[in-house]
């Protein structure tokens, strides 16, 4: 297969960071090839050097779109698959053989933080830095924060194991490397730490905004505190600081087939997309103000069943849920598409 050489980027220039089980080889084999994957038979060593046998599911469109990503930066592998990433994987994506690779042992969580980006931020050092992982630990976003306000700005972008890598996801990390571009973030951007109120909320998920809980651990103007916006709601528990979550999906949930919301043609897809970026889940409508809830806002059970974003994994991490019946269908809103448990308040 051939590949596209690209020009060489400055060393300076920022580095997006890929792992490959979870990004580009989907854990779940079952639903792989309708998603657009396609299998390629592996044998050879493993991470630990014993020789193995199997399928590693790749997509096709994933070679354009990490081709993307390198004009505007370095890519390196940051897998346990390390230099096997640019000598297996890149040829059958028609990616170059050349990119790097950060010599890691097997990733996974470990206190807090996952294991690979502790030798990735050595490797990197002060450049800007994108990640596109499958995990992260709760304890990371600080420390991203902690390089972001050093200089060095850092964006932990998770990817749903389940999915791999998705259209979305790349243009999340295009819209990040461009804005590095026009805001140079240590003159516009103020960075946030722990003692001026950290990005990772210290009850059971009472975030301030949408943004309070992205990884770059940096706001804007428009979050500033004397700027007008909808509060936003809080799904923590004050007594039992947990996050409240539904026991079950609401008789009128988005997920239902049939649509019982009667949502307009793309409209819950374009809600899952918004859920998994910058907002990070969806409060489910029947336990918003206006439905006349007896619960206080809770977390959709269909999207907390169906995705894992790095969000509700904090969430998890450090709070944990308290699970909640649903209203009674009685007090559910008439269906309608203008109350579709909007991420504007999720």
């Amino acid at each position: 297969m051939t590949t596209t050489r690209l020009p060489a980027q400055p060393a300076s220039s920022p580095v997006v960071a890929i792992d490959v089980d979870g990004v580009l080889n989907p854990a779940d084999p079952g639903r792989a090839e309708t998603l657009g994957y396609r299998p390629h038979r592996y044998d050879g060593p493993a991470p630990d050097g014993r020789h193995v046998t199997g399928t590693v599911w790749l997509n096709p469109d994933h070679g354009p779109w990490l081709r993307e990503l390198a004009e505007h930066a370095q890519p390196v592998w940051c897998t346990s698959w390390n230099h096997l990433a640019a000598a297996w994987i890149a040829p059958r994506l028609g990616l170059p053989t050349t990119w790097p690779h950060v010599p890691v042992h097997a990733g996974g969580v470990r206190f807090g933080h996952q294991n690979k980006l502790s030798p990735l931020y050595a490797w990197v050092a002060r450049r800007p830095l994108a990640v596109l992982d499958d995990e992260f630990g709760g304890k990371d976003p600080t420390t991203a924060g902690q390089r972001t306000a050093g200089g060095a700005p850092t964006l932990l972008h998770p990817v749903d194991p389940y999915d791999g890598l998705r259209r979305a996801d790349i243009d999340t990390v295009l819209t990040w490397l461009r804005r590095l571009k026009t805001t140079p973030h240590q003159h516009h951007r103020t960075p946030i730490t722990r003692t001026h109120g950290s990005r990772i909320p210290r009850q059971a998920g009472p975030c301030r905004n949408d943004k309070e809980l992205t990884m770059d651990n940096t706001f804007d103007a428009a979050d500033e505190p004397d700027v007008d916006r909808p509060p936003r709601l809080s799904v923590g528990d004050p007594e039992l600081r947990k996050t409240r979550r539904l026991a079950r999906e609401c008789d009128t949930c988005i997920f239902k087939p049939g649509n019982p919301m009667h949502l307009t043609p793309g409209r819950l897809q374009q809600m899952v997309t918004e859920a998994r970026g910058d907002a990070g889940y969806i409060i489910c409508h029947s336990t918003l103000p206006y439905a006349g809830s007896p619960i206080p806002p809770a977390l959709c059970r269909g999207f907390a069943d169906r995705y894992r974003t790095w969000q509700l994994q904090v969430m998890e991490h450090l709070w944990g849920f308290v699970d909640v019946e649903p209203p009674h269908p009685d007090t559910d809103p008439a269906p309608s598409a203008e109350c579709p448990g909007d991420t504007d308040h999720a």
